[in-house]
Protein backbone atom coordinates (compact mmCIF):
# COMPACT_ATOMS: atom_id res chain seq x y z
CA UNK A 1 0.00 0.00 0.00
CA UNK A 2 1.20 3.31 -0.79
CA UNK A 3 0.62 6.41 2.09
CA UNK A 4 1.20 9.86 2.07
CA UNK A 5 3.65 11.35 4.74
CA UNK A 6 0.31 12.55 6.47
CA UNK A 7 -0.34 8.32 7.05
CA UNK A 8 2.76 7.11 7.84
CA UNK A 9 2.93 5.10 11.16
CA UNK A 10 0.90 7.92 13.43
CA UNK A 11 0.17 7.12 16.67
CA UNK A 12 -3.84 7.50 17.94
CA UNK A 13 -4.25 8.30 21.35
CA UNK A 14 -7.71 7.83 23.06
CA UNK A 15 -8.21 9.73 25.94
CA UNK A 16 -11.07 8.38 27.18
CA UNK A 17 -10.13 4.67 25.95
CA UNK A 18 -12.07 3.04 28.10
CA UNK A 19 -15.03 4.62 27.89
CA UNK A 20 -18.68 3.19 26.14
CA UNK A 21 -17.58 5.97 22.90
CA UNK A 22 -14.36 4.11 22.80
CA UNK A 23 -15.70 0.62 22.32
CA UNK A 24 -19.17 0.88 21.13
CA UNK A 25 -18.03 3.00 18.16
CA UNK A 26 -14.18 3.82 17.86
CA UNK A 27 -12.44 0.66 18.15
CA UNK A 28 -14.83 -1.16 16.02
CA UNK A 29 -14.87 1.82 12.96
CA UNK A 30 -10.76 1.53 13.58
CA UNK A 31 -10.71 -2.31 12.99
CA UNK A 32 -13.58 -1.85 10.41
CA UNK A 33 -10.33 -0.12 8.77
CA UNK A 34 -8.00 -2.55 9.80
CA UNK A 35 -10.54 -5.16 7.82
CA UNK A 36 -9.96 -3.24 4.85
CA UNK A 37 -6.30 -2.75 5.14
CA UNK A 38 -6.83 1.10 5.06
CA UNK A 39 -4.13 1.39 8.48
CA UNK A 40 -0.48 1.31 8.13
CA UNK A 41 1.58 -1.11 9.51
CA UNK A 42 3.21 0.96 12.41
CA UNK A 43 0.10 2.62 13.60
CA UNK A 44 -0.14 2.19 17.04
CA UNK A 45 -3.56 2.49 19.33
CA UNK A 46 -3.09 3.63 23.38
CA UNK A 47 -5.84 3.90 25.45
CA UNK A 48 -5.55 6.35 27.84
CA UNK A 49 -8.18 6.93 31.41
CA UNK A 50 -7.57 7.64 34.99
CA UNK A 51 -8.35 3.88 35.15
CA UNK A 52 -5.27 1.33 36.14
CA UNK A 53 -5.85 -1.45 33.22
CA UNK A 54 -3.18 -3.80 31.47
CA UNK A 55 -2.59 -4.17 27.86
CA UNK A 56 -4.06 -7.38 28.07
CA UNK A 57 -7.35 -6.69 29.70
CA UNK A 58 -7.62 -3.45 27.26
CA UNK A 59 -7.16 -5.60 24.21
CA UNK A 60 -9.62 -8.23 26.19
CA UNK A 61 -12.30 -5.65 26.52
CA UNK A 62 -12.03 -4.12 22.98
CA UNK A 63 -12.09 -7.55 21.60
CA UNK A 64 -16.05 -7.74 23.40
CA UNK A 65 -16.94 -3.98 22.04
CA UNK A 66 -15.76 -5.72 18.29
CA UNK A 67 -17.95 -8.88 18.74
CA UNK A 68 -20.79 -6.77 19.90
CA UNK A 69 -20.21 -3.45 17.74
CA UNK A 70 -18.43 -4.19 14.50
CA UNK A 71 -19.86 -5.07 10.86
CA UNK A 72 -18.01 -8.20 10.56
CA UNK A 73 -17.48 -10.71 13.10
CA UNK A 74 -13.99 -10.60 14.70
CA UNK A 75 -13.89 -14.25 14.87
CA UNK A 76 -14.21 -14.72 11.29
CA UNK A 77 -11.07 -13.71 10.59
CA UNK A 78 -8.77 -14.19 13.50
CA UNK A 79 -5.21 -13.06 11.76
CA UNK A 80 -6.86 -9.69 11.33
CA UNK A 81 -8.54 -9.50 14.69
CA UNK A 82 -5.09 -9.95 16.00
CA UNK A 83 -2.82 -7.85 14.19
CA UNK A 84 -5.13 -4.89 15.33
CA UNK A 85 -5.76 -6.20 18.95
CA UNK A 86 -1.40 -6.08 18.89
CA UNK A 87 -1.81 -2.47 17.88
CA UNK A 88 -3.60 -1.38 20.97
CA UNK A 89 -1.48 -0.22 24.65
CA UNK A 90 -3.18 1.37 27.33
CA UNK A 91 -1.86 3.75 29.73
CA UNK A 92 -3.13 5.00 32.63
CA UNK A 93 -3.21 9.06 32.59
CA UNK A 94 -5.11 11.68 34.89
CA UNK A 95 -5.91 14.31 33.00
CA UNK A 96 -4.73 16.96 35.97
CA UNK A 97 -1.16 15.11 36.61
CA UNK A 98 1.96 16.50 34.39
CA UNK A 99 3.85 13.56 35.37
CA UNK A 100 1.64 10.89 34.11
CA UNK A 101 1.78 13.01 30.85
CA UNK A 102 5.46 12.49 30.99
CA UNK A 103 4.68 8.64 30.96
CA UNK A 104 2.81 8.68 28.13
CA UNK A 105 5.41 11.17 26.17
CA UNK A 106 8.17 8.18 27.21
CA UNK A 107 5.58 5.03 26.39
CA UNK A 108 5.12 7.32 22.84
CA UNK A 109 8.95 7.37 22.08
CA UNK A 110 9.17 3.54 22.54
CA UNK A 111 6.97 3.12 19.42
CA UNK A 112 7.60 3.17 15.59
CA UNK A 113 6.27 6.32 13.66
CA UNK A 114 7.36 9.61 12.91
CA UNK A 115 6.12 11.79 15.32
CA UNK A 116 2.48 12.04 14.13
CA UNK A 117 0.24 11.62 16.75
CA UNK A 118 -3.56 12.28 16.61
CA UNK A 119 -4.96 12.95 20.19
CA UNK A 120 -8.65 12.09 20.19
CA UNK A 121 -10.44 13.01 22.96
CA UNK A 122 -13.27 11.04 23.85
CA UNK A 123 -14.10 13.04 27.38
CA UNK A 124 -16.14 15.77 29.07
CA UNK A 125 -15.52 19.19 27.37
CA UNK A 126 -14.23 20.47 30.95
CA UNK A 127 -11.24 18.21 30.38
CA UNK A 128 -10.09 19.70 26.59
CA UNK A 129 -8.12 22.42 27.74
CA UNK A 130 -6.06 20.79 30.70
CA UNK A 131 -5.43 17.76 28.63
CA UNK A 132 -4.00 20.04 25.50
CA UNK A 133 -2.32 22.38 28.01
CA UNK A 134 -0.56 18.99 29.60
CA UNK A 135 0.52 17.89 25.95
CA UNK A 136 2.27 21.26 24.80
CA UNK A 137 3.86 20.96 28.63
CA UNK A 138 5.46 17.74 28.06
CA UNK A 139 6.44 18.30 24.51
CA UNK A 140 3.89 16.28 22.73
CA UNK A 141 2.42 18.91 20.20
CA UNK A 142 4.28 19.71 17.24
CA UNK A 143 3.41 20.81 13.71
CA UNK A 144 2.31 16.88 12.84
CA UNK A 145 -0.09 16.72 15.50
CA UNK A 146 -3.67 16.76 15.19
CA UNK A 147 -6.64 17.17 17.66
CA UNK A 148 -9.88 15.47 17.90
CA UNK A 149 -12.67 16.74 19.79
CA UNK A 150 -16.34 15.83 20.55
CA UNK A 151 -19.60 17.80 20.83
CA UNK A 152 -20.69 19.24 22.56
CA UNK A 153 -17.85 21.84 22.46
CA UNK A 154 -19.35 23.84 25.25
CA UNK A 155 -22.47 24.18 26.85
CA UNK A 156 -22.96 28.16 25.14
CA UNK A 157 -21.58 30.25 23.10
CA UNK A 158 -19.24 31.88 25.65
CA UNK A 159 -18.02 28.19 27.09
CA UNK A 160 -17.34 27.24 23.31
CA UNK A 161 -15.34 30.34 22.32
CA UNK A 162 -13.43 29.74 25.98
CA UNK A 163 -12.71 26.30 25.32
CA UNK A 164 -11.88 26.91 21.61
CA UNK A 165 -9.47 30.09 22.32
CA UNK A 166 -7.55 27.91 24.94
CA UNK A 167 -7.38 24.80 22.74
CA UNK A 168 -6.13 27.44 19.75
CA UNK A 169 -3.45 28.29 21.32
CA UNK A 170 -1.69 24.68 21.87
CA UNK A 171 -3.27 23.33 18.32
CA UNK A 172 -3.10 25.30 15.22
CA UNK A 173 -6.93 25.55 14.08
CA UNK A 174 -6.15 23.13 11.09
CA UNK A 175 -5.26 20.47 13.09
CA UNK A 176 -7.92 20.74 15.06
CA UNK A 177 -10.48 18.51 14.07
CA UNK A 178 -14.20 19.03 15.40
CA UNK A 179 -15.89 15.67 14.95
CA UNK A 180 -19.74 14.83 14.05
CA UNK A 181 -20.14 11.84 13.00
CA UNK A 182 -23.43 12.29 11.00
CA UNK A 183 -21.17 14.06 8.77
CA UNK A 184 -19.33 10.58 8.51
CA UNK A 185 -22.24 8.92 6.90
CA UNK A 186 -22.54 8.40 3.50
CA UNK A 187 -25.84 9.18 3.12
CA UNK A 188 -24.99 12.33 4.36
CA UNK A 189 -22.30 12.70 1.80
CA UNK A 190 -24.52 12.00 -0.74
CA UNK A 191 -26.47 15.23 -0.03
CA UNK A 192 -23.63 17.07 -2.14
CA UNK A 193 -23.78 14.12 -5.02
CA UNK A 194 -27.61 15.12 -4.94
CA UNK A 195 -27.73 18.15 -5.23
CA UNK A 196 -24.69 19.06 -7.33
CA UNK A 197 -24.29 16.07 -9.92
CA UNK A 198 -28.19 16.03 -10.87
CA UNK A 199 -29.34 18.49 -13.21
CA UNK A 200 -32.60 18.18 -11.87
CA UNK A 201 -32.55 18.86 -8.36
CA UNK A 202 -30.87 22.48 -8.06
CA UNK A 203 -33.23 24.49 -10.20
CA UNK A 204 -36.51 23.01 -8.18
CA UNK A 205 -34.36 23.49 -4.70
CA UNK A 206 -35.75 26.73 -3.57
CA UNK A 207 -39.12 28.36 -2.73
CA UNK A 208 -40.80 28.29 -5.55
CA UNK A 209 -41.06 24.84 -5.54
CA UNK A 210 -40.36 23.37 -2.11
CA UNK A 211 -43.33 23.78 0.54
CA UNK A 212 -41.27 22.64 3.24
CA UNK A 213 -38.62 20.64 4.80
CA UNK A 214 -38.51 18.01 7.40
CA UNK A 215 -35.48 16.57 9.52
CA UNK A 216 -36.20 13.80 11.94
CA UNK A 217 -33.48 12.35 14.14
CA UNK A 218 -35.26 9.52 16.25
CA UNK A 219 -33.55 7.38 18.91
CA UNK A 220 -35.46 4.38 20.59
CA UNK A 221 -33.27 4.29 23.46
CA UNK A 222 -33.43 6.14 26.84
CA UNK A 223 -30.53 8.16 28.36
CA UNK A 224 -30.09 4.88 30.53
CA UNK A 225 -26.49 5.49 32.74
CA UNK A 226 -25.83 9.34 31.52
CA UNK A 227 -28.38 10.70 32.57
CA UNK A 228 -25.89 12.52 35.17
CA UNK A 229 -24.56 13.92 32.13
CA UNK A 230 -27.84 14.42 29.95
CA UNK A 231 -29.25 16.35 32.94
CA UNK A 232 -26.50 19.18 32.25
CA UNK A 233 -27.08 18.95 28.36
CA UNK A 234 -30.54 17.66 27.25
CA UNK A 235 -31.43 17.73 23.40
CA UNK A 236 -31.29 21.24 22.30
CA UNK A 237 -27.76 21.02 23.15
CA UNK A 238 -26.79 17.17 22.73
CA UNK A 239 -28.47 17.20 19.28
CA UNK A 240 -30.11 20.10 17.89
CA UNK A 241 -26.79 22.63 18.35
CA UNK A 242 -24.87 19.82 15.82
CA UNK A 243 -26.42 17.20 14.54
CA UNK A 244 -29.43 18.68 13.16
CA UNK A 245 -28.30 21.91 11.99
CA UNK A 246 -25.05 20.48 10.09
CA UNK A 247 -28.18 18.42 7.91
CA UNK A 248 -29.93 21.98 7.81
CA UNK A 249 -27.14 23.89 6.60
CA UNK A 250 -26.03 20.82 3.87
CA UNK A 251 -29.92 21.38 2.71
CA UNK A 252 -30.37 25.26 2.50
CA UNK A 253 -26.36 25.90 1.41
CA UNK A 254 -25.51 27.68 -1.70
CA UNK A 255 -23.38 25.61 -4.32
CA UNK A 256 -19.77 25.72 -3.06
CA UNK A 257 -17.35 26.99 -5.45
CA UNK A 258 -15.51 23.98 -4.77
CA UNK A 259 -15.37 20.62 -3.18
CA UNK A 260 -12.78 22.00 -0.86
CA UNK A 261 -13.35 22.10 3.41
CA UNK A 262 -12.69 26.02 3.27
CA UNK A 263 -15.72 26.29 0.34
CA UNK A 264 -18.06 24.41 1.97
CA UNK A 265 -17.68 25.25 5.64
CA UNK A 266 -18.11 29.46 4.50
CA UNK A 267 -21.63 28.27 2.99
CA UNK A 268 -22.58 26.59 6.14
CA UNK A 269 -21.59 29.74 7.85
CA UNK A 270 -23.73 31.89 5.48
CA UNK A 271 -26.98 29.34 6.56
CA UNK A 272 -26.08 29.57 10.58
CA UNK A 273 -25.97 33.30 9.97
CA UNK A 274 -29.42 33.28 7.74
CA UNK A 275 -31.25 31.64 10.41
CA UNK A 276 -34.35 33.53 12.10
CA UNK A 277 -33.36 33.80 15.62
CA UNK A 278 -36.41 31.99 17.92
CA UNK A 279 -36.15 34.43 21.00
CA UNK A 280 -38.62 36.33 23.15
CA UNK A 281 -42.49 34.66 22.99
CA UNK A 282 -41.54 33.17 19.72
CA UNK A 283 -39.63 30.56 21.83
CA UNK A 284 -43.19 29.70 23.18
CA UNK A 285 -44.60 29.15 19.96
CA UNK A 286 -42.12 27.98 17.78
CA UNK A 287 -40.59 25.27 19.96
CA UNK A 288 -41.22 21.94 21.78
CA UNK A 289 -40.00 20.40 24.51
CA UNK A 290 -40.78 17.14 26.03
CA UNK A 291 -39.59 14.69 28.27
CA UNK A 292 -40.64 10.70 28.26
CA UNK A 293 -42.49 9.60 31.15
CA UNK A 294 -43.07 5.18 31.45
CA UNK A 295 -44.18 4.42 28.73
CA UNK A 296 -44.42 0.76 26.66
CA UNK A 297 -42.76 -0.63 23.18
CA UNK A 298 -43.16 -4.05 21.88
CA UNK A 299 -44.49 -5.12 25.07
CA UNK A 300 -41.53 -4.71 27.14
CA UNK A 301 -42.13 -1.53 29.82
CA UNK A 302 -39.89 1.56 29.45
CA UNK A 303 -38.94 3.71 32.89
CA UNK A 304 -39.74 7.23 32.91
CA UNK A 305 -36.86 9.73 32.46
CA UNK A 306 -36.24 10.72 36.18
CA UNK A 307 -36.45 6.60 36.96
CA UNK A 308 -33.34 6.05 34.97
CA UNK A 309 -29.61 4.96 35.55
CA UNK A 310 -27.14 6.46 37.23
CA UNK A 311 -29.06 10.20 38.73
CA UNK A 312 -32.72 8.95 39.76
CA UNK A 313 -33.25 12.68 40.79
CA UNK A 314 -35.97 14.57 39.46
CA UNK A 315 -34.89 16.46 36.50
CA UNK A 316 -36.50 19.14 33.52
CA UNK A 317 -33.85 18.35 31.19
CA UNK A 318 -35.70 17.97 27.87
CA UNK A 319 -34.95 14.86 26.00
CA UNK A 320 -37.29 15.93 23.29
CA UNK A 321 -37.20 18.85 20.47
CA UNK A 322 -39.25 19.78 17.79
CA UNK A 323 -38.22 23.46 16.02
CA UNK A 324 -40.10 25.53 13.18
CA UNK A 325 -36.90 27.11 11.77
CA UNK A 326 -37.07 29.71 9.34
CA UNK A 327 -34.47 31.05 6.91
CA UNK A 328 -34.30 34.41 6.24
CA UNK A 329 -32.48 34.59 1.96
CA UNK A 330 -33.84 34.58 -0.76
CA UNK A 331 -33.77 30.98 -2.00
CA UNK A 332 -35.54 29.96 1.52
CA UNK A 333 -37.70 32.59 2.39
CA UNK A 334 -41.79 31.79 3.53
CA UNK A 335 -39.90 28.09 3.53
CA UNK A 336 -40.53 26.68 6.51
CA UNK A 337 -37.78 23.23 8.61
CA UNK A 338 -39.16 21.71 11.05
CA UNK A 339 -37.08 20.00 13.06
CA UNK A 340 -37.03 17.22 16.01
CA UNK A 341 -35.09 14.60 17.82
CA UNK A 342 -36.18 13.07 20.96
CA UNK A 343 -35.35 9.35 23.01
CA UNK A 344 -37.76 6.73 24.02
CA UNK A 345 -39.31 7.55 20.86
CA UNK A 346 -41.29 4.50 18.77
CA UNK A 347 -38.06 3.67 16.54
CA UNK A 348 -34.97 4.54 15.72
CA UNK A 349 -34.43 6.39 12.26
CA UNK A 350 -33.30 9.61 10.57
CA UNK A 351 -34.29 11.09 7.66
CA UNK A 352 -34.85 14.34 5.46
CA UNK A 353 -38.33 14.79 3.91
CA UNK A 354 -38.25 17.73 0.91
CA UNK A 355 -41.71 18.18 0.17
CA UNK A 356 -42.34 20.07 -2.95
CA UNK A 357 -45.45 21.74 -3.30
CA UNK A 358 -48.55 20.61 -5.38
CA UNK A 359 -48.70 21.03 -8.99
CA UNK A 360 -50.00 24.55 -10.40
CA UNK A 361 -52.72 23.58 -12.47
CA UNK A 362 -54.16 19.22 -12.74
CA UNK A 363 -55.77 18.18 -15.99
CA UNK A 364 -56.95 14.74 -13.58
CA UNK A 365 -60.48 14.61 -11.84
CA UNK A 366 -58.61 12.52 -8.67
CA UNK A 367 -56.58 14.45 -6.85
CA UNK A 368 -52.47 14.27 -7.03
CA UNK A 369 -50.30 14.21 -4.17
CA UNK A 370 -47.36 16.50 -3.89
CA UNK A 371 -43.51 14.94 -5.02
CA UNK A 372 -41.65 14.70 -1.81
CA UNK A 373 -37.76 13.21 -1.52
CA UNK A 374 -37.16 11.24 1.32
CA UNK A 375 -33.35 10.86 2.41
CA UNK A 376 -33.02 8.01 4.90
CA UNK A 377 -29.64 8.38 7.09
CA UNK A 378 -30.58 4.93 9.20
CA UNK A 379 -31.11 2.42 9.79
CA UNK A 380 -30.90 1.68 5.94
CA UNK A 381 -29.40 4.59 4.00
CA UNK A 382 -31.32 5.13 1.16
CA UNK A 383 -32.84 8.33 -0.79
CA UNK A 384 -36.86 7.67 -1.90
CA UNK A 385 -38.50 9.86 -4.79
CA UNK A 386 -42.46 9.84 -3.99
CA UNK A 387 -43.80 10.59 -8.10
CA UNK A 388 -47.63 10.35 -9.39
CA UNK A 389 -47.77 7.14 -11.22
CA UNK A 390 -51.06 5.54 -12.97
CA UNK A 391 -51.85 2.00 -11.70
CA UNK A 392 -52.06 -0.18 -14.73
CA UNK A 393 -55.87 -1.44 -15.47
CA UNK A 394 -57.81 -2.65 -18.22
CA UNK A 395 -60.56 -0.47 -17.18
CA UNK A 396 -59.29 2.82 -19.14
CA UNK A 397 -59.52 4.37 -15.76
CA UNK A 398 -57.48 6.53 -14.47
CA UNK A 399 -55.83 5.55 -10.95
CA UNK A 400 -52.88 7.46 -9.08
CA UNK A 401 -51.09 6.29 -6.60
CA UNK A 402 -48.25 8.12 -5.39
CA UNK A 403 -45.29 5.17 -6.00
CA UNK A 404 -41.18 5.43 -5.15
CA UNK A 405 -38.12 5.85 -7.12
CA UNK A 406 -36.19 4.08 -5.15
CA UNK A 407 -31.95 3.87 -4.19
CA UNK A 408 -31.20 1.88 -1.75
CA UNK A 409 -27.23 1.71 -0.06
CA UNK A 410 -28.05 -1.12 1.02
CA UNK A 411 -29.33 -2.87 -2.25
CA UNK A 412 -27.19 -1.26 -4.38
CA UNK A 413 -23.90 -1.84 -2.60
CA UNK A 414 -22.25 -4.50 0.06
CA UNK A 415 -23.31 -3.06 2.91
CA UNK A 416 -19.82 -4.01 4.81
CA UNK A 417 -18.20 -1.84 1.93
CA UNK A 418 -20.24 1.66 3.00
CA UNK A 419 -18.06 2.92 5.38
CA UNK A 420 -19.88 4.05 9.09
CA UNK A 421 -19.45 7.40 10.33
CA UNK A 422 -16.45 7.15 12.50
CA UNK A 423 -15.10 4.89 10.23
CA UNK A 424 -14.83 7.29 7.52
CA UNK A 425 -13.83 10.19 10.18
CA UNK A 426 -10.96 8.88 12.01
CA UNK A 427 -9.51 7.85 8.07
CA UNK A 428 -9.60 11.20 7.20
CA UNK A 429 -7.85 12.48 9.90
CA UNK A 430 -5.60 10.27 9.67
CA UNK A 431 -4.71 11.07 5.93
CA UNK A 432 -5.22 14.79 7.17
CA UNK A 433 -8.65 15.44 5.31
CA UNK A 434 -10.64 18.06 7.15
CA UNK A 435 -13.43 18.70 4.48
CA UNK A 436 -16.39 17.10 7.02
CA UNK A 437 -15.20 18.37 9.83
CA UNK A 438 -16.28 21.41 11.75
CA UNK A 439 -14.96 24.85 12.00
CA UNK A 440 -14.53 26.84 14.96
CA UNK A 441 -16.84 29.15 13.31
CA UNK A 442 -19.48 26.91 12.27
CA UNK A 443 -19.72 25.82 15.80
CA UNK A 444 -20.09 29.49 17.43
CA UNK A 445 -22.17 30.56 14.74
CA UNK A 446 -24.80 27.52 15.84
CA UNK A 447 -24.28 28.11 19.17
CA UNK A 448 -25.11 31.80 18.96
CA UNK A 449 -28.21 30.86 17.11
CA UNK A 450 -29.18 27.85 19.75
CA UNK A 451 -28.34 30.30 23.12
CA UNK A 452 -31.49 32.72 22.35
CA UNK A 453 -33.72 29.46 22.11
CA UNK A 454 -32.19 28.70 25.72
CA UNK A 455 -32.45 32.30 27.07
CA UNK A 456 -36.23 31.81 25.77
CA UNK A 457 -37.07 28.98 27.57
CA UNK A 458 -35.94 29.99 30.74
CA UNK A 459 -37.19 33.51 30.57
CA UNK A 460 -40.97 32.29 29.37
CA UNK A 461 -40.97 29.68 31.34
CA UNK A 462 -41.40 27.07 28.15
CA UNK A 463 -42.57 23.88 29.93
CA UNK A 464 -41.16 20.54 29.69
CA UNK A 465 -43.84 18.31 28.26
CA UNK A 466 -44.50 14.58 28.82
CA UNK A 467 -44.85 11.85 26.23
CA UNK A 468 -44.93 8.48 26.76
CA UNK A 469 -41.67 6.16 26.54
CA UNK A 470 -42.60 4.38 22.94
CA UNK A 471 -44.34 7.08 21.22
CA UNK A 472 -43.03 10.23 18.99
CA UNK A 473 -43.26 13.10 21.28
CA UNK A 474 -45.64 15.36 22.84
CA UNK A 475 -49.07 16.14 21.17
CA UNK A 476 -47.72 19.54 20.96
CA UNK A 477 -45.49 18.75 18.55
CA UNK A 478 -47.82 17.47 16.14
CA UNK A 479 -49.86 20.97 16.83
CA UNK A 480 -46.60 22.67 15.79
CA UNK A 481 -46.74 21.42 12.09
CA UNK A 482 -50.98 21.44 12.24
CA UNK A 483 -51.05 25.32 12.77
CA UNK A 484 -49.49 24.96 9.71
CA UNK A 485 -51.93 22.63 7.89
CA UNK A 486 -49.06 20.05 8.15
CA UNK A 487 -48.35 17.14 9.04
CA UNK A 488 -44.79 14.85 10.38
CA UNK A 489 -43.97 12.06 7.94
CA UNK A 490 -43.44 9.30 10.69
CA UNK A 491 -41.35 6.03 10.17
CA UNK A 492 -44.25 3.84 9.98
CA UNK A 493 -44.74 4.80 6.60
CA UNK A 494 -41.62 3.92 5.14
CA UNK A 495 -39.69 0.12 5.32
CA UNK A 496 -38.55 -0.46 8.64
CA UNK A 497 -35.43 -2.16 9.62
Amino acid sequence: MTFSINEKACNLILFGGNGDLSYRKLLPALFNLERKEMLHDDLNIIGCSRTELSDEVFQSEALEGLKENATSNPDESPEITQRFLNRLSFLSVDASDTNDFQQLKQHLSSLKGNGCHIYYLATPPGLFVPICQHLEAVGLVNDKSRLIIEKPIGYNLDSSIEINDQVAAVFAEDNIYRIDHYMGKSAVQNLLALRFANVMFEPLWNQNYIDHVQITVSESVGVGNRKSFYDNVGALRDMVQNHLLQLLALIAMEPPTHLNPEALKHEKIKVFRSLRPIEGKRTKYNTVRGQYSAGELDGESLPAYNQEGDNPKPSNTESFVALKVDIDNWRWSGVPFYLRTGKRLSSRYAEIDIQFKEIHHSIFKLPTKANRLIIRLQPKDSIQLMLMNQEPNLSGAVNLVSDPLNLSFTDQYDPADIPKGYERLLYDCIIGDPTLFMSRYEVEEAWRWTDTILAGWEEFDVPVLYYPAGSMGPDAAEQLLAKDGRKWFNNNEHEQE
